[in-house]
């Protein structure tokens, strides 16, 4: 079984998870010439890795007192009964319904492109394109869901306090405090919770540091089908990502992506702020077939804790699209028939169903109709919503009539959601993506973040350049800072010895500039131009065309209007 909710955290917010995915695999992609010609690779987009954990933070100052609502992304698969999980927090939050297609979009819009243009020189005979926590509690047990509602309230000298319950679409929580950490973990115990016996040490530190408990999990007859994203709503604008307990159960490198909803650039206040040396991507077969690999390393040469930055600008990139539609119409789903609710859902472009399959516009759409409308047996679910009609008498108006009802369901998982993501997108004017790559013996510190102006903006969009000498001197890369890198004999990107991984690392504080711990350019600068002017004066290679002396290199570059050593040296 794997598990993979999202975490986050503010000195007033901390949430702890039961562990994630694993990355996905990147896919190569190489810039070759296609027939005698050296074409554009064009935009090579990186995977829309959807495993690791996903935050949004909303930071909403448009009340009287500053709020933040965290988004968190859960992925879980396993038993139902065993989905659950424990989130420490200073206050007691509210707790909402988030959107997956909000993440969705997100992901999306800010996932890095690259894009590797190609051009040559010389006579190439033709022409040539110009181009904060992890905590286990596992259910056991039966009667899980029965003991989690009905768990004693606590009192002065027995048990945990409970300082407030309540359902949030389809799960139900608990919000509970002790005097000590074994009153917490007790009642876990009765409530049907296997602990991990690595948590409570961790968990304890929360307590004495005066966070409460949130204990979270599928509501009572609740199917892994019906998760979704969870908000939690608490006063402050000081967000943090909780990982002291992720590293129980968190896996090497484990992916973690926050991002901030506002009117600034947000940036980690405690851990350095890291960039990439752009030397280090494989330009060749593409930065996407080592780009968490660099990322590693630059976190690593950070001192193993760091965020670099993906994303920073207008958040008008999100798309509304699947967020929320016009055509979706909470009145005409009250007061509905049975058999008329997938016509309507048909007539809101949320789900069509064709008699061989049925196709959802949102996630929730299928669990809703599960629990209201399930097929009867012996039917497929797909041929019975196709024509729920010629079925009306094998309707199960039990399931029907279960509470609170489609119309309110409907709205506590899909409209409603909708409409408050909206609302979010509306607020904010800026949008910032932060990633990182963290192992378990690096989460030994929570990190906060703030938001700060006069930051520069940041494009996901990010553009390099191959130029390939038909006249046998040897191909080179522009990079997006400007700084040039020669390819080796065989075509391919070298590997420096001594070339960092880290452009610039820095601690960025909430007003003034950023505060340069590791400036890695002139040391960069040194490696390339030593490995560019060997590259240009060394031996000859195995060419059948033969390679031209420098002098001839360096007029040949001339003819073409390329300064070769101006742009090695121009940032």
């Amino acid at each position: 079984m794997t598990y993979a909710p999202s975490t986050l955290i503010s000195r007033l917010f901390t949430l702890a998870l039961p562990g994630m995915l694993a990355l996905a695999a990147w896919s190569p992609q190489v810039a070759d010439a296609c027939g005698g010609t050296f074409c554009d690779a064009g935009p090579q987009v990186m995977p829309v890795d959807q495993t690791g954990e996903s935050i949004i933070f909303w930071i909403d100052e448009s009340g009287g007192q500053p709020h933040t609502e965290a988004h968190i992304q859960i992925q879980y698969e396993g038993d139902a009964e065993r989905f659950a999980w424990i989130i420490p927090v200073l206050e007691v939050p509210e707790v909402l319904v988030g959107s997956q297609a909000l993440f969705n979009n997100m992901l999306q819009a800010t996932v890095p492109t690259f894009t590797i243009n190609s051009t040559s020189i010389g006579d190439c005979g033709g022409s040539f394109g110009i181009g904060c926590a992890a905590a286990d509690f596992s259910a056991g047990g039966d009667g899980r869901n029965e003991a989690f509602s009905s768990g004693g309230d606590g009192g002065d000298t027995d048990g945990p306090e409970i300082l407030d319950r309540g359902f949030a679409g389809a799960f139900e929580y608990v919000t509970l405090t002790g005097d000590n950490i074994a009153e917490i973990t007790d009642w876990l115990d009765q409530a049907g919770y296997a602990q991990d016996p690595d948590a409570p040490p961790i968990l304890e530190e929360y307590l004495e540091e005066g966070f409460v408990f949130v204990a979270v999990k599928l509501a009572s007859g609740a199917g892994v089908d019906e998760i979704h994203p969870l908000a939690v709503r608490y006063p402050g604008v000081e967000p943090c990502i909780p990982i002291r307990l992720t590293r129980i159960a968190a896996v090497d490198d484990m992916a973690i992506r926050a991002f901030f909803l506002g009117d600034e650039r947000a940036a980690p206040q405690n851990w350095p702020h890291v960039e990439i040396n752009h030397s280090r991507y494989d330009w060749v077969n593409g930065p996407s077939t080592n780009y968490n690999e660099i990322v590693s390393l630059a976190i690593d040469e950070a001192g193993g804790r760091g965020f670099v930055t993906e994303y920073s600008g207008t958040d008008a990139i999100i798309s509304t699209s699947g967020v929320f539609e016009s055509s979706w119409s909470l009145s005409a789903l009250e007061g509905i028939a049975a058999v008329d609710v997938v016509d309507e859902l048909t007539s809101q472009v949320l789900m069509t169903c064709d008699g061989l399959e049925c196709i959802f516009r949102h996630p929730q759409v299928e669990a809703l109709l599960n629990i209201y409308l399930p097929a009867p047996d012996g039917v497929a679910a797909h041929t019975y919503w196709s024509c729920v009609s010629c079925y009306e008498g094998l309707i199960d108006e039990t399931a029907w009539g279960t509470q609170p009802g489609f119309a309110a369901d409907f709205e506590a998982r899909i409209y409603g959601p909708a409409q408050h993501a909206l609302e979010m997108l509306d607020n904010a004017t800026q949008l910032t993506r932060l990633f990182t790559l963290l192992s378990p013996h690096e989460m030994i510190e929570d990190p906060l973040f703030h938001t700060t102006s006069g930051l520069p903006t940041v494009d996901n969009n990010i553009g390099a350049t191959r130029v390939n000498d038909c006249d046998g001197g040897p191909s080179y890369i522009e990079l997006p800072d400007g700084r040039t890198i020669a390819l080796d004999s065989g075509g391919s990107m070298p590997e420096l010895d001594g070339n960092p991984a880290a452009l610039r690392i820095e601690q960025v504080p909430m007003m003034g500039p950023p505060q340069v711990e590791t400036d890695n350019g002139d040391d960069i600068d040194g490696l390339l131009k030593a490995w560019n002017d060997d590259q240009l004066s060394g031996p000859e290679p195995g060419c059948s065309i033969g390679r031209v002396g420098l002098e001839g290199m360096l007029a040949m570059f001339g003819m073409f209007g390329i300064a070769w050593f101006s742009r090695g040296r121009r940032r």
